[in-house]
């Protein structure tokens, strides 16, 4: 920003400053509006303009929170005496002026301050707002990085700390950077302290950028002017050279070489500082002539002697990327006249690891000869050539890699051609087929925390190279590498190398398939294979029971399993809240193992249940047993013997069962049974103070004389584990005494009815004819009522209408009733 924009912004500051004043208090003077620098000091301001003396003046700050809003008082005078209650506030200039400098220390300070002035006749107040700035500073780093062989670089320019966010462009040669080559990419973060930092990276391909630096430019309103800062970047330059082997040169651009030389490199130099750079020759505008290469990107080789055909314009492109550099020189080759010498010939055999290396000479010869290899059709090896020259004679080596071992015979033949010959010369050697591996399988088992597993074993016995060994199973699927071991590998002392592979797998997983040991071997025109069966793992048998047991209440359920491997595999499965106690007990006949698991529990837990063995096998498959908990009752326990009822008098219900014996009768039973589904009970009688009375088997026995003494309550309780049922058995004994005065009591009583009955006949009889119909009614009603039912007639006499009474007198009859009720 220039000083024009200074003048501009200081005039519209200098505006909205009066006429903040103008809307104000016109008797304070005060800037609603501050702008403070992070770590800078700052000036509150704020003016008494009035006549009235000051009582108190003070600034307070507006806090605002979820919870409540305040005011904090931060400094002024009280009583004429000045106070700041912040270390960062310093004390004000006077009651009128409570200008105060506060250093600005966080942007916590951010916020409404207000001045307050209270006088005797009135109070004065206004806000002034402070906003905090935060000025940041520039960061510049320079990165390179080589993707793919090209080189790439990023610029990071970072604006740290600012308040608020800083703005960041880039200049390259004095304008911002176009979308391609370049990309910008810009991030934000805000930090703990209210600041930010603002990142931008430049980032171009070194090969596309001609400029050898670039700015950042920072804008923020702390700053007068944009923030300049220019960094240095790499750039590409090149150029080309011609050197060589010999001093043949006649002017930089011309080279002239001897004929029949096989040694000859022309050197290509360059200058420049790319990474790395594509060279492409050629020569007479067309391809470079046979046994001429490039070797690697700064030498033109001729193998073999130099030749004409290698004499003519070469031209040599150096590119990387838009940069090119082209180096052009003519190359003359002057003829060398030579007598033909032939070469010595030599084919040599040997063995060297794992391979057949075939080596064919042709040396001392002039000119260099010419050789190639023959092999089989569908036969392929390794070759390369070895020329040497000396003393003006060359010789060539050329080296044939064949494998050690084939399934077939097969011939190789080394061809030499040379002008001293009038044909080819052939040179053969025969390699012999390898003997046929000796292969080997076996199996064995072991158990192992009660699962059986299964280990084979491969083994080949062959001639170099060792055999490789694979592991497959049913339908060819691989045996995963976990479980098998690595091969090794040894060498006997007759020279065959033996190979050996193991396969350890849970016997389970291959359950009846087949097992195979795969060998490849270069002796072997296909792999030959070695099988093992695994045989099917049979399922445990279960049979659970459920027993009583003597001398316990509880019962106890037994699971017995027998097979192959049964141990911790075995276990209940038993309903919610169990509380019983399981055991498990195992004994081993051979491979076979016979375990028996247990669960002791009180019957009323899991009665009219399943209880369930379970037996796991792997890989979440089961075998399961059930057996079920009958559900028992005992519904009541019935006397046999004649008894009466008696009943409650408040329920109606049967209380206890009366029941009478003859007195001084031996060996009187009171016969009983039980009602219900229990397999056994126990059966028990006791007076009715808790003594036991004998008892034979469901009945009790009264074995001495009975007498008067035995008389009372029995209570006989039936009894299986938790069901029980009761009776009461009211026992009276009967004499002979008692039944005469029964006798006597009961004919007196009929006698004595029968006088009643005949005295109210002839009463009734003896009535004058001077009553109504109605009152005979009503006294027959009554004395039937008085015969048939206790109770007054008053209350039992039925409502009998006019119409009814004539028919009702006809119908009436009278009867005696006796209830004559016994003991007997």
């Amino acid at each position: 920003m220039g000083c024009s924009g200074l003048l501009v912004l200081g005039f519209v500051l200098n505006v909205a400053h009066c006429v903040e004043i103008l809307d104000g208090d016109p008797k304070l003077e005060i800037p609603h509006n501050l702008t403070a620098v992070l770590g800078e000091d700052a000036y509150l301001s704020c003016r008494y303009l009035g006549e009235n003396e000051i009582v108190t003046a003070q600034w307070k700050r507006q806090i605002n929170s979820k919870i409540q809003s305040k005011r904090l008082r931060l400094a002024g005078f009280i009583n004429g005496e000045p106070f700041s209650r912040q270390h960062d506030i310093s004390n004000p200039a006077s009651p009128t002026n409570l200008t105060v400098k506060m250093n600005v220390s966080s942007v916590e300070v951010e916020g409404q301050y207000i001045c307050e002035f209270e006088t005797d006749e009135e109070n004065f107040s206004e806000n002034l707002f402070l906003t905090v700035v935060a000025r940041p500073y520039v960061q510049i780093l320079v990165n390179a990085e080589t993707i793919n062989g090209s080189r790439y670089q990023s610029v990071s320019c970072s604006a740290v700390g600012g308040r608020p966010v800083p703005q960041i462009s880039w200049l390259v040669d004095g304008r911002p950077p176009s979308d391609y080559p370049y990309t910008v990419n810009v991030s934000e973060t805000a930090h703990s302290n209210g600041t930010s930092t603002l990142s931008s990276i430049l980032r171009f391909p070194t090969h596309l950028q001609e400029e050898d630096s670039v700015i950042c430019l920072v804008q923020h309103p702390t700053l007068p002017n944009p923030k300049l800062t220019t960094v240095r970047v790499e750039t590409y330059n090149l150029s080309g050279e011609l050197g060589s082997n010999r001093d043949y040169f006649q002017d930089p651009e011309s080279l002239e070489l001897q004929e029949g030389r096989s040694d000859t490199v022309i050197s290509l130099q360059v200058t420049g500082n790319v990474p790395h750079y594509n060279v492409t020759c050629k020569k007479d505008d067309g391809p470079l002539p046979e046994g001429m290469e490039l070797v690697g990107s700064s030498n033109l080789t001729v193998q073999g002697p130099l030749e004409h055909q290698h004499a003519g314009l070469y031209e040599c492109v150096f590119s990387y990327h838009q940069l090119n550099a082209t180096l052009k020189f003519n190359v003359t080759v002057k003829p060398h006249v030579i007598q033909p010498v032939p070469p010595t010939v030599r084919v040599d055999l040997q063995t060297e690891d794992g391979y057949r290396v075939i080596e064919c000479s042709a040396a001392d010869a002039v000119p260099a000869a010419n050789m190639s290899w023959l092999l089989p059709e569908g036969v392929s090896g390794v070759s390369w050539f070895n020329f040497t020259s000396h003393n003006g004679s060359h010789s060539v080596k050329g080296v044939l890699l064949l494998p050690a071992c084939t399934p077939w015979e097969l011939t190789a033949e080394c061809v030499i051609n040379h002008p001293a010959f009038e044909e080819p010369v052939n040179r053969s050697i025969t390699l012999p087929l390898c003997a046929r591996p000796h292969i080997a399988i076996n199996s064995s088992t072991e158990w192992k925390d009660g699962d059986e597993y299964t280990k084979v074993d491969c083994s080949v016995d062959s001639v170099a190279p060792a055999a490789t060994i694979t592991w497959h199973a049913g339908n060819g699927d691989s045996i995963s590498s976990v479980h098998v071991s690595l091969s090794e590998m040894e060498v006997q002392a007759d020279g065959l190398v033996s190979a050996r592979s193991s396969a350890h797998f849970l016997s389970s997983l291959y359950s009846g398939q087949n097992v195979t040991c795969r060998v490849e071997h270069p002796s072997l025109e296909a792999p030959e294979k070695r099988t093992i069966h695994i045989l099917v793992h049979k399922p445990p048998v279960l049979s659970v029971s459920v027993v009583r047991q003597e001398d316990s209440h509880l019962w106890l359920a037994v699971c017995d399993c027998r097979g192959e491997a049964v141990g911790n595999n075995l276990a209940w499965v038993l309903p919610k809240n169990a509380k019983g106690q399981t055991s498990l007990h195992s004994t081993y006949e051979g491979r076979v193992i016979k375990a028996r698991l247990t669960y002791q529990f009180p019957l009323a837990y899991h009665e009219g249940q399943d209880l369930t063995c379970v037996y796991h096998l792997e890989h979440g498959a089961t075998e399961k047993k059930t057996i079920h908990i009958p559900r028992y009752y005992i519904s009541a326990v019935r006397v046999l013997n004649h008894t009466t009822p008696l009943q409650s008098r408040y329920s109606g219900e049967t209380i206890a069962h009366r029941l009478a014996l003859q007195e001084n009768h031996h060996n009187q039973r009171v016969l009983l049974q039980v009602e219900g589904n229990v397999p056994e009970y126990n059966i028990d009688c006791r007076r009715s103070d808790g003594s036991f009375v004998q008892m034979d088997g469901i009945a009790m026995v009264f074995q001495p004389a009975l007498t008067e003494q035995e008389e009372g309550l029995y209570t006989c309780q039936a009894s299986f584990y938790h069901h029980t049922a009761t009776v009461n058995i009211q026992v009276e004994v009967a004499s002979e005494d008692k039944h005469i005065a029964l006798a006597i009591m009961i004919c007196a009583s009929s006698a004595m009815a029968i006088l009643v009955i005949l005295a109210v006949t002839l009463w009734a009889c003896c009535k004058g004819n001077g009553r109504t119909e109605y009152k005979k009614q009503e006294s027959l009603s009554a004395l039937t009522s008085l015969m048939q039912e206790p109770g007054s007639p008053e209350v039992k006499k039925p409502a009998v209408t006019e119409n009814d009474k004539k028919e009702f007198a006809q119908q009436i009859s009278y009867s005696i009733v006796i209830d004559v009720k016994s003991t007997v």
